[in-house]
């Protein structure tokens, strides 16, 4: 609940305005399209936290977070797998917040968002074991790890972990790589001559100047074989 009560003023807040609807312009506070209308807009204020968080969950439902205060040290059970660590086996601690907790304070919180105390802390160690712990687990203001890179969202969704980024970058390679072959078969035709001129043709995008240079290297490899 302390993730999402920065907007519950807006539940309050209905009948109040039910009301000064009634003593302004005498309209009915129970008339069925202003409840469902008035409904409507308090759901729609609360989206972006009735997204975020069934993700945190998600992140966070198998994890568990432990201080060893006389060993100055952090326990991370995380899917069956346990993380132990100390200061200074971390390389980053990266906090995702929203955004208006980079302005002085009295101007935070002047339109009290419903996701405003969601966020996350994303740790890497110094040999890359990653761990994210949202504002379900612990307070995201004050974290029981500092900081040591802040980054403001005004929706703070997880950043992609480093497995998604390994699966991503291997993904776009293959498709490099298949881009390269298909020019390969495209220019297969072509002379040196002309191969070269593909390699300094500003129109062409990157993947197609490979295969030439390669085109042309293969041929220099294979007219070096027969002298």
């Amino acid at each position: 609940m302390k993730s999402i009560s920065n907007g519950l003023w807006n539940i309050g807040l209905l009948p109040f305005v039910m009301l000064l609807l009634w003593l302004i312009n005498g309209i009915n506070p129970l008339e069925p399209y202003l409840v469902i209308g008035l409904l409507l807009w308090t759901l729609f204020w609360f989206i972006p936290a009735l997204i975020l968080h069934p993700i945190y969950y998600s992140i966070n439902r198998k994890t568990k977070f432990i201080y060893i205060a006389d060993k100055q040290e952090f326990k991370v059970i995380q899917n069956d797998n346990t993380y132990g660590f100390k200061d200074k086996d971390i390389k980053l601690v990266e906090r995702i917040y929203y955004s208006d907790y980079r302005l002085p304070k009295w101007q935070q919180n002047y339109i009290p968002m419903p996701w405003r105390n969601y966020g996350l802390v994303r740790i890497l160690t110094n040999n890359d074991e990653e761990i994210i712990l949202t504002s379900l687990m612990i307070d995201i203001v004050n974290p029981p790890i500092r900081p040591t890179l802040d980054k403001y969202r005004f929706i703070p969704f997880p950043p992609k972990t480093l497995e998604q980024k390994r699966i991503d970058n291997k993904v776009a390679e293959e498709s490099r790589k298949k881009r390269i072959e298909h020019f390969k078969m495209k220019f297969s035709e072509l002379t040196i001559a002309e191969l070269n001129k593909k390699t300094f043709d500003g129109g062409l995008v990157e993947e197609a100047k490979i295969a030439a240079k390669k085109l042309i290297a293969e041929r220099n490899t294979t007219a070096n074989k027969h002298i």
